[in-house]
């Protein structure tokens, strides 16, 4: 008799069952503020898919890189709002340990420095000190998924996304940012992002790799000098022609680099106002500027 009972009342434990965790993952959206119009089964990529394939992507390609992007990082997106160009130390790289491991770099790699310096027209003391400065001649590139971040990022034109993103700030954060100040910048970093999501995808078709094998800073940009993939497809560089473009080797990374600020127009800044703008346009902060060329002086005058 307490079997047939048991048989009889087992579907309505299971709807009940059932109904508790779609009240749970409910509260869990309000929790987020992300109020996702999705549902689990949606590709949350198609509108990415979409443009991609109207620039004239390959399908296939979108649909087999999109299939080993992985979820949205959301948790990366929010960190970025921490960042602070202000705050970090760059009178670290003027202190006597990465000056000397600048001044055996530029020893080590003499013959290529003075191939590129010759081929682009750059002081190879700037592009050492960049080097320096940006990874610590590939100490530490990046952990990010370079597609995952520009993918997460290039989805902020959606409310959605971004209220996901805004449950994630820290309250200070919010209060420091304000929700239109912080819409803004993602609606113009998701028009930036499909942009290198777009040059990324052609970086790959026409080197023959894989778009999730690149892993970088949490801003996307990858190798030794840290470049966006729209900055690979212009000045990347084959530096030890061994008919690879790999910017996690030293002879591509310093080729790469003179070949951008050529590219930048080097060659004509001959005032210290002038070749501060052009180093400006590799990262657009005042300290970055002043500390790569005063590294540079030191080590050229050593």
């Amino acid at each position: 008799m307490r079997e047939k009972e048991s048989k009889r009342t087992y579907p309505n434990r299971r709807r009940h069952a059932a109904a508790c965790l779609i009240v749970l993952a409910t509260a869990l959206a309000a929790l987020l503020g992300a109020h996702v119009s999705w549902s689990a089964t949606d590709d949350v990529y198609a509108p990415l898919k979409r443009q991609l394939a109207e620039n004239g992507i390959a399908r296939s390609q979108v649909a087999s890189a999109f299939d080993q992007c992985g979820p949205p990082l959301y948790k990366v997106i929010a960190a970025t709002f921490r960042l602070r160009e202000g705050k970090l130390n760059y009178d670290q790289f003027l202190e006597p340990g990465p000056l000397a491991k600048a001044r055996r770099f530029q020893e080590l790699h003499a013959s290529t420095l003075r191939q590129a310096e010759r081929q682009f027209g750059v002081d190879r003391s700037v592009i050492v000190a960049i080097l320096l400065i940006e990874t610590q001649f590939g100490s530490y590139t990046g952990k990010t998924p370079t597609m995952g971040v520009f993918a997460t990022f290039a989805l902020m034109d959606g409310k959605a996304h971004r209220d996901i993103v805004w449950a994630l700030l820290a309250p200070k954060e919010r209060k420091h940012w304000g929700r239109e100040a912080f819409d803004e910048k993602l609606l113009k970093r998701s028009q930036w992002a499909m942009g290198e999501l777009d040059a990324l995808m052609r970086w790959s078709a026409a080197h023959g790799t894989n778009p999730n094998s690149l892993h970088g800073s949490v801003m996307g940009a990858v190798g030794w000098p840290q470049f966006l993939p729209s900055s690979m497809m212009k000045f990347a560089q084959d530096g030890n022609a061994d008919g690879l473009t790999d910017l996690y080797t030293a002879e591509d990374a310093i080729h790469s680099i003179a070949n951008y600020l050529r590219g930048h127009g080097w060659a004509q800044a001959k005032t210290s106002s002038e070749q501060e703008a052009v180093i400006h346009t590799y990262n657009h902060s005042q300290p970055y500027v002043r500390t790569v060329l005063e590294v540079a002086s030191r080590i050229r005058s050593s």
